[in-house]
């Protein structure tokens, strides 16, 4: 089942990659050419579109000969309890995500207009679970760069890679798990986050070094300034500037100590300070 699953979302990829050269994906394309992305990037990362018809990958996937239950095991393709198919993916801009042996194993896309969420992924499969990969591995490894950067989203890796700086991997969001960790201390022996700086990116950043260092990795946290992410802050300002900002990456710890301690910056009794002292203690002591 699991080859048959490995087939059918190749055959989605190319259907979501043949979409985006049609007319009806300009909102992709607008997009996409506002983000800077060349048609070689868009390439090499095979985006795609998901088309507005909810059921033409279906239709796609059945023509290619593959079986219902395969289809509905994908997790692209739902079935109605009157009997019609509709699609887990529609109207938004398509990132296939690859696993390290070059197996296309599951999709993100991007919602084109005013839909929510923003971001949605793939469901779990036999071939796909969100916190046991990481987006982007399978080309960042070519760069046999010992130092990996973790982002948050899909576009930041790209943005990263386009820029020349190919060693970036994506969580896929801000829930890092420790079986991501385990990817990233087989692939380097260092890892630098670089997640958005707004207060949900730090709070996640504080949480991941941990989960980081418990694998055996050195860790750096980048702060990227302005409250930009990588995405926006390497289109701005480019390659040679975000290299500068992973130079002055500071330790995991240090960035941890630093972010407690802005938490608790407004001390009145001594009692409030014993309680910051006491949240950094256990970084100190792992």
């Amino acid at each position: 089942m699991k080859r048959e699953l490995y087939d059918i979302h190749k055959v989605a990829a190319r259907f979501y990659y043949e979409q985006l050269q049609t007319d009806n994906a300009h909102n992709a394309v607008e997009y996409l050419n506002l983000r800077q992305l060349s048609p070689r990037t868009r390439k090499i990362f095979g985006l795609g579109y998901a088309p507005i018809n909810k059921d033409a990958l279906y239709k796609t996937l059945v023509e290619a000969g593959f079986s219902e239950s395969a289809i509905l095991k994908s997790g692209l393709v739902y079935k109605n309890d009157n009997g019609s198919y509709y699609e887990k993916f529609y109207n938004r801009l398509m990132f296939p995500i690859i696993d390290v042996y070059g197996n296309i194993i599951g999709f993100g896309g991007r919602v084109l207009g005013d839909g929510m969420p923003k971001y949605l992924n793939s469901p779990e499969t036999e071939i796909f679970s969100k916190s046991k990969n990481l987006y982007n591995l399978n080309l960042a490894k070519k760069s046999n760069n010992r130092e990996l950067i973790l982002v948050e989203g899909y576009m930041d890796a790209i943005s990263l890679h386009a820029a020349g700086i190919d060693w970036a991997v994506a969580s896929m969001g801000t829930a890092f798990a420790q079986e991501q960790a385990k990817l990233l201390a087989r692939a380097a022996d260092e890892v630098v986050f670089s997640y958005d700086s707004d207060a949900a990116g730090q709070r996640a950043t504080v949480r991941a070094v941990s989960i980081a260092k418990e694998v055996g990795l050195k860790v750096r946290v980048l702060i990227v300034p302005d409250g930009k992410d990588p995405d926006e802050f390497v289109r701005k300002h480019g390659k040679d500037a975000y290299l500068r900002l992973i130079e002055t990456a500071v330790s995991g710890i240090e960035f941890q100590m630093q972010y407690v301690i802005s938490q608790n910056n407004s001390f009145k009794f001594s009692q409030e300070k014993l309680e910051a002292v006491s949240n950094i203690l256990p970084f100190l002591l792992e």
